[in-house]
């Protein structure tokens, strides 16, 4: 599968990463969430035409954005159609936390669990510039290789680091490579990032090259349905060459 593609746009060049996985029927979900599930509504031998109907959850794509609804009951009103093209192209760089002293393998796969405000204090000047922050924890490859996940090992944003993350009014979005932002049980991140697109379960991160890792530009567009509580997020990244 080509995840990443040199192409021009408006005279320049761009390597362009896609940061999305393409959606199987026994793909691995957050725990305890439903499968995806597949009927047909038309059948190719009876009607000439072949089409399907597919269940699938709000938080089931990887990548996805939260709504605000998510998780804050004060704005229940607030689905994912909220995010609009502000939200869909935007100026971003990538904190790479994979090789983080405090990143543990697990089944051969070494990612960081806890995001503290430690981790974020170096880039203090890029978080007051650009509009866009992608984090790779390493836990990318565990969702590329559909190993199942235990809510013990997902990487999350403690209560100080997101807190500060909330603080720069400038980010419009926050991704990450984690199925969630917040520990299980926990709603902090989530409500501290009501005003921000999260975009969660991105995949192919290593595939930025290091010497742009501050510098591309984002492209995350989510499906805007109306009311739900997430959804499908088209993602990549537009590194200038």
């Amino acid at each position: 599968m080509m995840i990443t593609k040199k192409i021009k746009l408006g005279g320049k060049n761009f390597l362009v990463v896609d940061l999305m996985q393409p959606l199987t029927l026994d793909q691995e979900g957050y725990p305890g969430d439903s499968r995806v599930k597949r009927k047909i509504f038309t059948d190719m031998k009876e009607t000439g035409i072949h089409h399907y109907i597919h269940e699938i959850g709000d938080h089931h794509f990887h990548p996805h954005g939260d709504a605000p609804n998510h998780q804050n009951p004060e704005l229940m009103d607030r689905g994912i159609e909220v995010f609009d093209l502000d939200y869909s192209f935007n100026p971003a760089f990538i904190i790479d936390l994979s090789e983080d002293a405090d990143a543990v393998e697990t089944e051969g796969i070494t990612f960081l669990t806890e995001i503290t405000k430690e981790h974020l204090l170096p880039y203090a000047s890029l978080l007051a510039e650009k509009e866009a922050v992608l984090f790779r924890t390493g836990y990318d490859q565990w969702t590329e290789k559909n190993l199942p996940h235990r809510v013990e090992l997902l990487p999350f944003f403690n209560e100080e680091a997101a807190a500060y993350l909330a603080s720069f009014e400038n980010l419009k979005v926050i991704g990450t490579d984690s199925l969630t932002v917040d520990p299980d049980g926990v709603q902090t991140a989530h409500r501290l990032f009501k005003k921000k697109l999260i975009v969660e379960s991105l995949v192919h991160l290593y595939a930025i090259p290091k010497e742009n890792h501050n510098h591309f530009d984002l492209q995350t567009s989510p499906i805007r349905i109306v009311g739900a509580t997430g959804g499908p997020v088209t993602a990549y990244a537009f590194v200038e060459i």
